[in-house]
């Protein structure tokens, strides 16, 4: 559940009823479902600091190309064509990283398998280019 000012969801949220997730999962799931119908999509990760406490916390999202810009798409939220949400909840000082294609062979728990833990982390994703504070996110 998202609460204004909170930069995180109180509880994993299902899907399907069966498999949880955050706004990695929901960011990742957002951008392969987009592409496998033709959307250019770009995975976003980013920081903000809650103005009110000095906090910095992290959120995933993503954007599709529409032909002309890039569009804010953020499945977690629930929130599309609107990156000024993130200050409206309160945060300011939003650094945007974007990651490029996700390989699960990248992050394993075990060093010696080098075909990855059959799990997508965070850790799986390569950065593609900083960002840094884009304007109208901030």
């Amino acid at each position: 559940m998202l609460k204004k000012g909170i930069n995180m969801i109180d509880h994993p949220s299902s899907i399907d009823g069966k498999y949880l997730g955050v706004c990695d999962e929901y960011g990742t799931l957002y951008t392969a479902f987009a592409r496998a119908l033709g959307i250019p999509t770009r995975f976003l990760s980013f920081t903000m600091e809650e103005v009110a406490t000095g906090n910095v916390s992290g959120h995933a999202t993503a954007e599709s190309w529409n032909g002309n810009v890039w569009i804010h798409s953020d499945p977690t939220w629930n929130v599309f064509d609107n990156p000024q949400v993130y200050r409206t909840a309160g945060n300011d000082h939003i650094n945007i990283t974007v990651y490029g294609d996700a390989d699960d062979s990248y992050y394993t728990q075990d060093p010696n398998d080098p075909t990855g833990d059959g799990i997508l982390r965070y850790e799986d994703f390569r950065t593609q280019i900083f960002l840094g504070e884009v304007p109208r996110y901030n």
